[in-house]
């Protein structure tokens, strides 16, 4: 019995590729199993989700011989995790910590203690599976330099004296627009003046407005400069955002920060005066500002300043928080609290050229019975994040508190999402 699959892959490798109604993520396996495919459907168009969302989607087994099967499950994970290392040699410390927020687990077959397993028979089976993201204040995905949050779907298959099948995909997890808090709506404003004692004399002044603190992914942020340059010396202007990441192991913390807009502007003559509006069109995909995780926080710093040959530059900094974009944040999908009923398979749950065969008569019903099966989750161990807010509370994000003065260890700027 064979599945009107594309089989694209070699060996052992995992790859992915979107599909009409879904994410499909396969392995090929070796003499007995042919291919364990994994797929979740996508409920909008940026393929993203958010706490209390529904991941549905199905396991498909291609069996070219019979197996015994020791359990075979589909888990759904988030997780925190930070590590990094300081010396070297004799002096060489590691640092690392660890954060869970759920673990939820469907089995298709349960573990089993007698020596005779349950047996699965040649040809393609479907295994649905449900689950619902907890309602919890949970972190984005994110990946940086000494630390990740990752939302993890993995199925496994183990069987008797055989090495496990697995294969996984990440979720890609991103926080609501509940709304902005008045205090992101607040403009900002600075100044900065500086007296020329080396190389010229006079003075100049650098005064900085900001339309508010919180923009949305994709906002442009506007930046007003009024320059005062009554020195001797000839000036530039220039700014910057950075992201700014902070990675916590206990006591220790490690910091790094990456570029998002670094650019310079216009030349002052010694003399003038200047007004200056400054446009950051932020990216649709910039991670938002988090400080809802213990181990891993991201915030942003916008930066105007003066560049002055041989002296130290006047700088006027602003915190900025990143928010979510409101087209990414579709409406929960169905009722707060628990999970929703079994769904029962339908014949298109494999969204590939041609149809699959049913399943063979005889071979565990209850894989396919919605009445049978336990809702999804309901043999999991759930995790709650113990600092997380609890539904009906969820906050935008607050402004980072931070000081732009403080002397912090920075990594190199070439942080990877």
């Amino acid at each position: 019995m064979n599945c009107s699959f594309s089989h694209f892959l070699v060996g052992f490798t995992t790859e992915s590729r979107r599909l009409p109604l879904g994410i499909d993520i396969e392995i090929k396996m070796s003499k007995s199993i042919k291919l364990l495919s994994l797929q979740y459907n996508q409920i909008n168009e940026s393929d993203t989700f958010s706490s209390g969302d529904i991941v549905e989607g199905r396991v498909v087994l291609e069996v070219i011989k019979e197996i015994k099967v020791k359990s075979f499950f589909v888990k759904l994970t988030g997780d925190a995790h930070v590590s990094w290392t300081e010396g070297s040699g004799d002096d060489e410390t590691s640092y690392s910590d660890h954060e869970r927020y759920f673990k939820l687990k469907q089995y298709f077959i349960q573990e089993s203690s007698k020596k005779d397993g349950p047996v699965i028979s040649p040809g393609c089976h479907v295994f649905p599976f449900r689950f619902q993201l907890p309602q919890q204040d949970m972190p984005p995905s994110f990946k940086g330099l000494h630390g990740w949050v990752k939302y993890v779907l993995t199925v496994k298959l183990s069987r008797p004296w055989k090495s496990t099948s697995a294969a996984q995909t990440e979720l890609n997890f991103v926080l609501r627009n509940y709304g902005t808090n008045d205090h992101l709506l607040q403009p900002q404003s600075g100044t900065e003046d500086k007296k020329i004692k080396l190389f010229g004399s006079g003075k100049m002044s650098l005064a900085v407005k900001a339309e508010k603190t919180g923009y949305m992914q994709g906002e442009t942020i506007r930046v007003f400069v009024d320059i005062d340059n009554s020195s001797s010396r000839n000036v530039r202007l220039k700014y910057s955002l950075k992201q700014l990441q902070t990675f916590i192991a206990g006591k220790s913390t490690n910091r790094g920060f990456k570029y998002i807009v670094k650019e310079t502007r216009d030349r002052i003559p010694s003399g003038e005066k200047s007004k200056f509006i400054v446009d950051i069109k932020l990216p649709h995909d910039l991670t938002v500002t988090f400080e809802n995780c213990r181990i891993l926080k991201v915030q942003y710093e916008l930066k105007v300043y003066l560049d002055v040959s041989f002296a130290s530059d006047p700088e006027v900094k602003f915190p900025v928080v990143i928010l979510p974009a409101e087209q990414q944040c579709p409406p929960w999908q169905g009722p707060p609290g628990g999970f929703q009923p079994y769904p029962p398979p339908q014949p298109n749950l494999v969204p590939y050229p041609g149809e699959l065969p049913p399943p063979p008569a005889g071979l565990y019903h209850n894989l396919y019975n919605p009445t049978v099966l336990p809702y999804p989750g309901a043999a999991a161990g759930v995790y709650p994040n113990p600092h997380a807010i609890q539904p009906g509370f969820l906050l935008a994000p607050s402004a980072p508190v931070y000081d732009p003065n403080q002397s912090t260890k920075e990594s190199t700027p070439n942080v990877p999402y």
